[in-house]
C-alpha cells in the first residue's frame, strides 16, 4: 500500500508539473519539474527527452512557442513519445546545462536520453513539418546526429557522399568546431589535384574559412588552374572573402570571458596576405585592424583606425557601414573625444546623396546621443 501511494504521488507530481505552452494554449505539454525529476521520469517511462533551449528575448523561440508547438499534429506526437522540457538558458538549470550541451544559439532543440547523452540536435526555429521530420529521425534512429558521429568514427572521411551528408547534419546542429575538424581531415587526406573537381570545389567554397587550411593553401598557389575551370570572379571572390573573414577572427576568447590576440595566427595571416595574389589587400588589413581593436575593447585604436581609413577612402563609406561603425562606440565608450569623432561619422552619413529618411533619422538620433552622453577621462 505504501509503495502504491508513493507511485500515485509521484505520478500526480509529474502531471502537476506538466502544462501546455507558455500562453496556455493547447499544444506540447512541457514538464516544469526539476531537471533531476525530468531525468527520473524519462528513465521510468523509457522515453527520450525533448528540450527547447530558449531565451526570453529570442524572437524565433517565441514564434515556435506560438505556432509550431501549438500544432495539433506536433503536440499529439510529442506528448505521446517524449518527455518535453523548456529551458531558459539564462536561468538555472539552463545556465549550468548550456555548456554541457554546447548551446550557443537559440532556439536549440535537443533530444537526450535519460543519461543526458545528445541523440539529435537542431539549431534554429522549425515549422511543423521540419520539427516532425526531426522527431521521426530521432525515434527511428535513421539520421540522428549521434548516429552520424558513430559512422564518422567508423568510416572516417574516405566516402565523399557520407562526408557531404555529415557536414549538412553538423551544420543543422550548429556544430561549427566539428565541421572544421571534419573538413580539415577530409582535405588533408585528399589528393590536392582532386580539388578541381566540382564536388570538392563546392566543399571548399562552403566550409573552408581558414586561410591556413591545406586545401585553401593549394588554391592560393594554383589560382590560375581554378580560374580556368570556374572563372576569375568565383575564384577571386573565394580568396578575398576567406582572407576578409580570417582577418576578423584573430582573437581567442579565454575562460574568463576576455579576448586575447593570437600573435601567431596574425603573423601567419599577414604573411599569407602579403605573399599571395589577393585583391584589395589594404582593405582586408584595414578591416582586420578595426575588428581586432573592437574585439579587444581597445576603443582608442578602433576610433583612430576608422577615422584614418575613412579619410584615406580604404573602407566603405556607405550608410549601413557608417552606422555600424558608430553603434559600438555609442554603446561601449564614455570618453567624449571618441564619441565626438564617431558623431563626425554620423555627419558623413547625413551628407550621402539620396539618403533615405530612415537613415537620416537614425544618424540624427545617434549623433544626439553621442553628443549628450559621456564623460571626459
Amino acid at each position: 500500500m505504501v509503495l502504491l501511494l508513493m507511485l500515485f504521488s509521484f505520478s500526480n507530481g509529474v502531471k502537476a508539473n506538466t502544462r501546455p505552452d507558455e500562453d496556455g494554449k493547447a499544444g506540447v505539454s512541457f514538464n516544469h519539474a526539476s531537471w533531476e525529476e525530468v531525468l527520473e521520469v524519462a528513465n521510468k517511462q523509457n522515453k527520450l527527452i525533448f528540450v527547447d533551449c530558449y531565451t526570453s528575448w529570442c524572437g524565433p523561440c517565441k514564434m515556435m512557442a506560438k505556432t509550431t508547438f501549438t500544432e495539433k499534429e506536433v503536440s499529439a506526437f510529442f506528448n505521446q513519445h517524449f518527455v518535453n522540457v523548456k529551458l531558459d538558458m539564462e536561468k538555472e538549470p539552463g545556465i549550468a546545462l548550456k555548456k554541457k550541451f554546447g548551446v550557443s544559439a537559440y532556439p536549440t532543440l535537443l533530444f537526450l536520453d535519460a543519461n543526458q547523452k545528445i541523440v539529435h540536435k537542431s539549431v534554429g526555429a522549425l515549422n511543423k513539418d521540419e520539427l516532425l521530420k526531426f522527431a521521426n529521425e530521432t525515434l527511428d534512429g535513421s539520421a540522428t546526429l549521434s548516429g552520424y558521429h558513430k559512422k564518422y568514427r567508423e568510416k572516417g572521411v574516405s566516402d565523399l557522399d557520407f562526408v557531404v551528408d555529415y557536414l549538412k547534419k553538423l551544420e543543422a546542429a550548429g556544430e561549427k568546431k566539428i565541421i572544421v575538424e571534419v573538413v580539415n581531415a577530409y582535405f588533408k587526406e585528399l589528393d590536392k589535384e582532386e580539388l578541381l573537381k566540382q564536388q570538392n570545389w563546392n566543399l571548399l567554397k562552403k566550409y573552408v574559412h581558414n586561410t591556413g587550411n591545406s586545401a585553401f593553401q593549394y588554391l592560393l598557389k594554383n589560382q590560375e588552374s581554378f580560374i580556368e575551370v570556374y572563372g576569375k570572379k568565383e575564384v577571386e571572390d573565394k580568396v578575398y572573402f576567406t582572407f576578409l573573414r580570417q582577418g576578423n577572427q584573430l582573437c581567442d576568447k579565454e575562460e574568463d570571458g576576455n579576448y586575447r590576440l593570437s600573435k601567431e595566427r596574425k603573423h601567419s595571416f599577414m604573411n599569407d596576405l602579403q605573399a599571395n595574389q589577393v585583391r584589395d589587400k589594404e582593405m582586408i588589413r584595414a578591416y582586420s585592424e578595426i575588428s581586432t581593436s573592437r574585439t579587444l575593447g581597445n576603443w582608442d585604436a578602433y576610433v583612430d583606425a576608422i577615422s584614418k581609413y575613412l579619410q584615406s577612402g580604404i573602407i566603405d563609406k556607405g550608410a549601413m557601414s557608417l552606422y555600424n561603425y558608430v553603434l559600438p562606440v555609442n554603446r561601449a565608450v564614455k570618453e567624449k573625444s571618441l564619441r565626438k569623432a564617431a558623431a563626425g561619422w554620423c555627419d558623413m552619413g547625413l551628407k550621402i546623396d539620396g539618403l533615405s529618411q530612415g537613415y537620416i533619422n537614425a544618424f540624427k538620433d545617434l549623433k544626439k546621443q553621442l553628443n549628450t552622453v559621456g564623460n571626459d577621462q
